[in-house]
């Protein structure tokens, strides 16, 4: 039995359900699944009553549960009396994140945290990317994860003086056109020869809120844009000489039906932490700023 595998059964107890606490802890359903069997397998019973609301405890879960409860909270007190003096004190982060973000930077956060320091409990928002601004300011969270385009090493969209921002990945990009297309034969484009073909955009459910979209209308007033609802149909309609798109440059797909192209243009979207300018420290949130970096220059 370990201090991970508590966790995850108080989670799943608390959640009524794998799928949502997968979710939650950026763990697969089979991860989970696999380390309350081996729990159970340990202590000789079952834990969980599938039933027609959910997950229910059995018997001998409702007891597992009241102790498991127990050792991670005393857990959290070892932690606090032992842990050098540099580092925060058990407790909990909220965090506003848009989908986007969450399922491209978080897995391995979320994952990690829990692993190595489960007496942190990270909390996390998943809201449109215009409110996490709001919810930055009103200090509904502890902190923001939000994106940026920047143009000409100047941002589209300044911030309020009253946030501080702390990039942590940056993102340049190319123009993915179809072998067919008349640009197929450029070395080098520009977003003034850019916006005048179709351009298709994808992954977002507001346009008007896509950085994308920011970036064409920043060159176009009345720019041909095509809506498309996946990334798969976005690179298809490309591949079938409907309109480009944008792709980051080292994710760019190398395949016999479309072709990149450098753009002249310097363009970047910034990843970064949100956070209030004149908020109280927080070691916790500093704390796991500093971790979060690290991990995500490991991964790219």
């Amino acid at each position: 039995m370990r201090l991970e595998q508590l966790a995850y059964f108080v989670k799943i107890a608390d959640t009524r359900s794998l799928t949502a606490a997968s979710t939650e802890l950026f763990i697969s359903q089979q991860a989970l699944s696999t380390s309350i069997k081996n729990l159970e397998s340990e202590f000789h019973t079952q834990f969980f009553v599938r039933t027609p609301r959910g997950m229910a405890l059995s018997n001998d879960g409702k007891y597992f549960y009241e102790i498991a409860v127990q050792i991670l909270d005393l857990s959290k007190k070892l932690y606090s009396h032992f842990s050098p003096d540099d580092m925060p004190s058990p407790g909990s982060l909220k965090i506003a994140i848009n989908k986007k973000n969450k399922n491209h930077f978080f897995p391995k956060i979320i994952s990690w945290f829990y692993k190595e320091y489960p007496q942190y409990n990270i909390i996390y928002d998943v809201i449109e990317k215009k409110n996490i601004i709001n919810a930055v300011l009103e200090e509904k969270v502890d902190l923001g994860v939000i994106s940026l385009l920047k143009i000409d090493k100047k941002f589209v969209s300044p911030l309020p003086e009253e946030l501080t921002f702390i990039p942590f990945h940056f993102s340049d990009y190319v123009l993915l056109t179809s072998l067919h297309s008349p640009l197929a034969n450029l070395h080098t484009i520009s977003m003034e020869t850019i916006i005048k073909y179709p351009v298709i955009l994808a992954g977002e459910s507001d346009l008007t809120n896509d950085l994308f979209y920011q970036l064409v209308t920043h060159y176009a007033s009345s720019p041909d844009i095509i809506w498309a609802d996946s990334f798969d149909l976005q690179t298809q309609m490309v591949a079938d000489n409907i309109g480009n798109c944008f792709s980051v440059r080292k994710d760019a797909p190398s395949s016999n039906l479309v072709c990149k192209i450098p753009i002249t243009n310097h363009i970047l979207i910034v990843n970064g932490f949100l956070m209030p300018s004149a908020s109280p420290k927080n070691p916790l949130r500093d704390f796991f700023i500093e971790k979060s970096k690290g991990i995500i220059a490991k991964d790219n």
